[in-house]
């Protein structure tokens, strides 16, 4: 269900976004992440609905992050959610049964509050990340290895995630990787995600 490499796309990369996420897919990212804090909700919609049109016949998914109603508007299969982004349990019966829901989460503590109806956990960031400014405390390989030791939920690694990572990351347990940087600032986005997934198979 949980595929090994999710890209999630940079607002602020030199490539427009629809030409990150289809270079991603093309290179063997299952799951492609809509994010932007900044794109108005229209926008985002019209954005969110012809990337999942795009993405289909690559094989690869759309995940919404974070916003709930259009997640809801247009069907996507994946919403993923943060900390702040609302409590998971009401926002899996709004969602209903079949969207898959993701959770952020950074530290041990928070384990303790993940309800039943979340499918899959990111744990980190491993480590610090310019893509995301406001994160939280790096947890590194050992902090990723003892939370996902503690869950019973596939568990994908993210924050300045790149291939070197993978062999730590699957023999702690990890489900995948959650990437940024490490395919959208790359000169060629397609070979980053074929060598991501590479690494991660032979690790």
């Amino acid at each position: 269900m949980i595929p090994p490499l999710c890209f999630i796309t940079d607002a602020t990369a030199p490539a427009p976004v629809i030409e990150q996420a289809l270079a991603a897919a093309a290179g063997g990212a299952g799951w492609v992440q809509l994010r932007d804090k900044t794109l108005p909700d229209p926008a985002f919609a019209a954005l969110a609905r012809d990337l999942m049109a795009r993405l289909a016949p690559l094989g690869a998914q759309l995940v919404i992050n974070d916003r709930v109603a259009i997640a809801l508007a247009i069907g996507a299969p994946v919403l993923h959610i943060g900390q702040s982004d609302g409590d998971p349990a009401q926002i899996r019966q709004r969602i209903g049964p079949d969207m898959i829901l993701g959770l952020s989460v950074e530290n041990e503590a928070q384990l303790g509050d993940v309800p039943a109806g979340v499918d899959y956990l990111g744990l980190g960031p491993i480590y610090a990340t310019a893509s995301k400014p406001d994160h939280a405390q790096p947890i590194g390989h050992g902090g990723f290895a003892r939370i996902a030791a503690r869950s019973a939920l596939p568990c994908l690694a993210i924050g300045g995630i790149t291939a070197q990572d993978a062999a730590a990351v699957k023999s702690a347990g990890g489900a995948g990787l959650a990437v940024v940087s490490a395919i959208s600032r790359a000169p060629d986005m397609t070979a980053a995600a074929r060598h991501l997934m590479q690494s991660w198979m032979t690790a």
